[in-house]
């Protein structure tokens, strides 16, 4: 019964273009923050399966200020995979096993002054064997590189087996490429300050200016309220939103375009 239904769920998949990989809840469990956990969402979770599919190369090639085909290539993916997502869960739900779709983006939820989605997608993604995370905190997968959108939903079915997790760096030793590129110096040593981030590379009518970010992230860790707000307001508000800097996913040596880079001493 279970092989026949990981069959359908395979073969869907496949048809969509998409890639699958499965992580064990209890593993995501186990490294997840509290709130962030697939038992927060759903307790009797046994395993989350992710859904991946790069970007079109070009798109992140145009003009800046034509950003724009970045962002609504992102957008639909974020909505392709969403709908996979519910497809999917209905087809387990028909087999009798419980699931819950995990959005890909919106809502989101704020956690010591940050935005974050439901779950890490990309560490979901990581211990499901579709990649490993680079210094510039982005999923790296073996052949698409850092290009890669991502899905997901929670199930009841134990999924037949589970992939190991890459425990060595995909990102050569001495690369500081990302770092370098930041405009803003959001990267240092495999992490990334996301108001910093936000500031310079996300345009919304809405978002403060960028000095006022450190500010906002300060209040809004310090009261759950505030924390409440931001998220109705991100989900009313920032479904969508202009894309304006992706330097340090350009600048990598797991861009796409960029296979053929010698790092050397970058």
């Amino acid at each position: 019964m279970r092989d026949a239904v990981v069959k359908k769920i395979q073969d869907h998949v496949s048809r969509e273009n998409f890639l699958i990989g499965a992580a064990s809840a209890e593993a995501l469990n186990a490294s997840a923050p509290e709130g962030f956990r697939p038992k927060d969402l759903m307790p009797s979770a046994k395993a989350v399966l992710v859904l991946a599919r790069p970007l079109p190369l070009t798109v992140f090639q145009v003009p800046k200020e034509n950003n724009a085909f970045y962002q609504r290539s992102s957008y639909t993916h974020y909505l392709i995979m969403d709908q996979l997502a519910n497809d999917l869960c209905l087809l387990l739900q028909q087999a009798g096993y419980r699931s819950l779709p995990v959005p890909s983006y919106s809502p989101l939820r704020f956690f010591e002054g940050e935005p974050r989605g439901m779950i890490s997608l990309k560490h979901a993604a990581a211990y499901a064997g579709l990649g490993t995370l680079g210094k510039n905190t982005l999923l790296i997968h073996p052949e698409h590189g850092n290009s890669m959108r991502l899905g997901a939903l929670m199930t009841e079915m134990e999924w037949p087996q589970y992939a190991a997790v890459a425990e060595k760096s995909p990102c050569p030793e001495n690369c500081r490429l990302c770092e370098k590129a930041c405009p803003v110096g959001a990267l240092r040593d495999g992490k990334i300050d996301k108001m910093k981030c936000m500031g310079t590379s996300v345009g919304h009518i809405l978002l403060p200016p960028g000095f006022m970010l450190p500010l906002m992230k300060r209040v809004v860790a310090a009261s759950r309220r505030m924390a409440k707000f931001m998220e109705l307001t991100s989900l009313n508000f920032f479904e969508t939103y202009g894309i304006q800097c992706c330097a340090c996913l350009k600048a990598c040596v797991h861009f796409p375009a960029n296979k053929s880079k010698k790092v050397g001493s970058a």
